[in-house]
């Protein structure tokens, strides 16, 4: 015949290891995902003839009042380092060319913001830049020092 005094130790000691394996299995069981990280023009963001056409529709509207190096400048870089892309881009289509603001076709501009990212160090990817305001902010501007 067991003795109460006998299943005590035993039951404690089954608690105890069910209290240290689940609590070893519960971030296992129950997996969080991590946020995801910020998309930044660090990431491949435009492809590689999205900037040459950029610079084509730059060379044509753009640099008659903005020389060549006017936006791989140190004033440039350090004014939308961290923006969302979609403020840059906005500005853009808003206000330039300075003598027909926003005549421009909206790829048109997307391609010249390609380039200005290409002239600031950021890779070419695979993917597209995107054509509208709102895919643009999920977008950071990351400018590499040089």
């Amino acid at each position: 015949m067991l003795r109460v005094s006998h299943l005590l130790p035993a039951a404690c000691l089954a608690l105890a290891s069910a209290v240290v394996h689940g609590g070893a299995q519960a971030p296992n069981a129950k997996k969080v995902n991590a946020p995801p990280k910020p998309l930044t023009t660090a990431g491949g963001v435009f492809t590689a003839a999205q900037a040459a056409k950029g610079e084509q529709v730059y060379m044509t509207f753009c640099v008659s009042c903005h020389p060549a190096g006017t936006y791989a400048a140190p004033s440039f870089r350090e004014k939308w380092h961290g923006a969302p892309l979609a403020k840059l881009f906005d500005l853009v289509t808003e206000t330039m060319p300075k003598t027909e603001p926003g005549s421009l076709d909206t790829r048109d501009y997307v391609h010249v913001i390609s380039y200005i990212l290409k002239i600031n160090g950021a890779p070419p990817g695979k993917t597209p830049l995107p054509d509208d305001s709102a895919a643009l902010g999920k977008i950071r501007l990351y400018l590499p020092r040089r």
